[in-house]
């Protein structure tokens, strides 16, 4: 089976949650099987030969100033297909909410699609708005051509049942993952090197890692962070792409007299287990998440999780974190008191998280995504 694969997601050194998924599904996939062929944007995350790699959108994207999303739909839909056929693919899958519309390649090559979640659909202010109508007009073709969509949690799969009416049996659940090997306790001299770099003081801060959206629910967060007083700080670790939502955020802390809420922006990879790793708790009380990696993140990294009752956050995070109501600041204060004042509650989620992590690999997710693309022949 000749395996082609939309790597496209990956446009920068610096991958969002969905683009870390890609870079371990697609790494992985490459490790499991021998005979597949990958098209990407940048490829220095990837650890596939050049032989099975081929790197595009060099001139598309200037010419569209920069619209990536504009870029990759044009492409997948009126470029892959020819692409596909001359590579004599035999199945075609893609680690994004992605694919073609119709074509005569779509009768001959199954499509397998995965699907993180429908919060662009939901929450248009999150994304560029071709990427909103793309989820709203054109998606709902995508998906009911594709043979098979892998849905990342039980609660993707029931939205996409909600909101595409696309049956339940050609809905698979594959979780997603972490790289183990690097999110784990760092060594005393790089945490004292990184929590340096930050001026920040283990076990005196609250972490949130993500982007910068009203879907993450950071109002309600910092107004949770708001009651602990001046003892701890806040630090927001992501990219922040709304600049609206990011000025009242800025607002209401001003308003408030919060003093002690800081933005981080965009954290390497290599440092973000340190980052974890200090925090009194990892918080991520978001509306929506398809899957959620960073709290399985701060388990692995040793460090304690409070997460919120809404999407698939209490599905991935199970027993091993604190579960608090997604719009009650006071339940969400009250669990992050309770973790700065109780250190054996503390100790206890630490344990309870790294054990959790084990039953999530990237290798067992990149094999069941492989069966189920042989499944489809």
């Amino acid at each position: 089976m000749r395996l082609a694969i939309d790597a496209t997601i990956l446009e920068d050194a610096r991958p969002s949650g969905i683009g870390t998924a890609a870079v371990n599904i697609v790494n992985e996939l490459a490790s499991l099987h021998d005979d597949l062929i990958v098209w990407t944007v940048e490829d220095s995350m990837l650890k596939i030969d050049s032989g099975r790699l081929n790197k595009i959108f060099a001139n598309s994207r200037r010419a569209l100033g920069g619209n990536i999303y504009l870029a990759r739909a044009a492409w997948t839909q009126f470029v892959l297909p020819t692409l596909i056929k001359q590579a004599k693919a035999d199945v075609f899958y893609t680690p994004i909410p992605e694919g073609i519309l119709y074509s005569p390649m779509t009768k001959r090559v199954p499509q397998i699609v995965t699907v993180y979640d429908v919060a662009p659909l939901l929450y248009k202010n999150n994304v560029p708005f071709v990427r909103h109508l793309s989820f709203k007009y054109r998606l709902p073709f995508v998906f009911s051509s594709a043979r098979k969509l892998i849905a990342m949690s039980e609660n993707t799969k029931k939205d996409i049942i909600g909101h595409y009416g696309i049956s339940a049996e050609r809905i698979e659940v594959v979780h997603g993952a972490i790289d183990k090997g690097h999110f784990a306790p760092p060594t005393a001299e790089k945490k004292a090197a990184v929590l340096g770099k930050y001026a920040l003081v283990a076990g005196r801060y609250f972490l949130y890692v993500g982007s910068v959206l009203p879907s993450k629910n950071l109002e309600t967060l910092i107004d949770a962070f708001g009651a602990l007083g001046d003892d701890y700080t806040l630090v927001i670790a992501g990219r922040r792409p709304d600049g609206a939502y990011e000025r009242r955020l800025f607002n209401m802390i001003r308003n408030r007299m919060i003093s002690s809420v800081r933005f981080l922006d965009y954290v390497s990879y290599d440092e973000l287990p340190v980052l974890y790793n200090g925090a009194c708790a990892n918080v991520l009380v978001s509306l929506i998440e398809g899957f959620g990696l960073p709290p399985l993140e701060a388990m692995a990294s040793g460090t304690a999780v409070i997460v919120s009752n809404r999407g698939s956050l209490p599905e991935i995070a199970g027993d091993a974190a604190i579960i608090v109501d997604a719009l009650n600041v006071e339940e969400i204060a009250r669990a992050m008191k309770d973790l700065a004042n109780d250190d054996n509650l503390r100790s206890e989620l630490i344990k309870k998280g790294q054990k959790h992590v084990k039953k999530f690999s990237w290798r067992r997710t990149a094999q069941r995504i492989l069966d189920i693309c042989k499944e489809s022949l």
